[in-house]
């Protein structure tokens, strides 16, 4: 026999009504077309459903067993079209940053296929806010977030949507460039390249040269592009992603170096405040999947 949510609501108007006219009117069928459904069912299964002539209705024990499932299963449904038909309002605007320039590059595209999508809610990119943006999205300055940095889990969710390499970025001149791959003791006094935030909260340091004590040098560069120039000016090692390699790759400028023999790999988020999701939120999180580097 087949189980249906037909089925289990016809046994359910039964059980509440006690009886059979009283289901049929529930269910706004005709008591007759009642009747004929219930038949087939105990035809299907060889045995009644209710004890014959009792008043109200009375359930066999495969009656009984349905009327079970009914009221396991049928609740839940109630309580989920409850939810889908009180979705959250749809913001005016959502306000997305990055904690690091270097992914503008494949974020763009998915950008613009998210306003021509949903051109109701403003999609804005805002390019201040860098290396503090979970805070400032939990300050109500931000609402979505991409990073690979992890933090404040307990007030913010992150939904990963892909796994990206970070590379050592050198002059063709550097002496670490005739290495395959760096181990960490090779940048233990190396002057390197990072964007203005704290050593605790740079890839690099925190997986990378996490059991080795850095003795070199520091220095502050706020964009990536400027960081590049300065390592093609042998200014220095940079840590970046893959995709920045073009055009000083394909110029002869720069050479890049996997960070030890198995690469350091890093997942990049979209964070956004505990309990603040909807339709819009989850469009966009789609979109950054199927517009992400591979």
């Amino acid at each position: 026999m087949q189980i249906d949510l037909k089925l289990l609501k016809t046994i359910r108007a039964v059980a509440q009504t006690g009886s059979m006219q009283g289901a049929a009117g529930r269910l706004f069928v005709t008591q007759s077309a009642l009747s004929h459904q219930l038949k087939e069912i105990e035809q299907q299964l060889g045995q009644p459903l209710f004890v014959r002539k009792s008043q109200p209705v009375q359930f066999s024990w495969q009656g009984q067993l349905l009327l079970q499932l009914a009221d396991e299963v049928l609740p839940k449904i109630d309580a989920v079209q409850t939810q889908l038909k009180q979705q959250p309002e749809l913001p005016a605007q959502l306000r997305l940053t990055v904690e690091c320039h270097a992914c503008f590059h494949w974020l763009l595209p998915a950008v613009k296929a998210f306003r021509q999508q949903w051109p109701q809610v403003a999609l804005n990119l805002d390019t201040e806010i860098e290396h503090h943006a979970i805070e400032a999205m939990l300050a109500g300055d931000l609402d979505l977030v991409l990073t690979t940095d992890e933090r404040l889990t307990q007030q913010v969710c992150y939904q990963p949507l892909f796994e990206l390499e970070l590379l050592a970025y050198l002059a063709p001149e550097h002496p670490l460039a005739a290495k395959s791959w760096l181990a960490p003791e090779d940048l233990r006094e190396a002057l390197l390249l990072s964007y203005p935030i704290p050593p605790e909260r740079q890839d690099l340091f925190r997986y990378f040269l996490k059991k080795h004590d850095f003795s070199g040098e520091r220095k502050s560069v706020a964009q990536a592009s400027q960081m590049l120039q300065l390592v093609a000016a042998g200014e220095g090692i940079a840590v970046l992603p893959v995709w920045l390699a073009e055009p000083f790759l394909s110029q002869g400028l720069i050479v890049t170096r996997p960070l030890g023999a198995q690469g350091l790999k890093r997942t990049m988020y979209l964070a956004s405040r505990r309990g603040d999701s909807h339709s819009a939120m989850q469009a966009l999180y789609t979109l950054l999947k199927c517009h992400a580097p591979v």
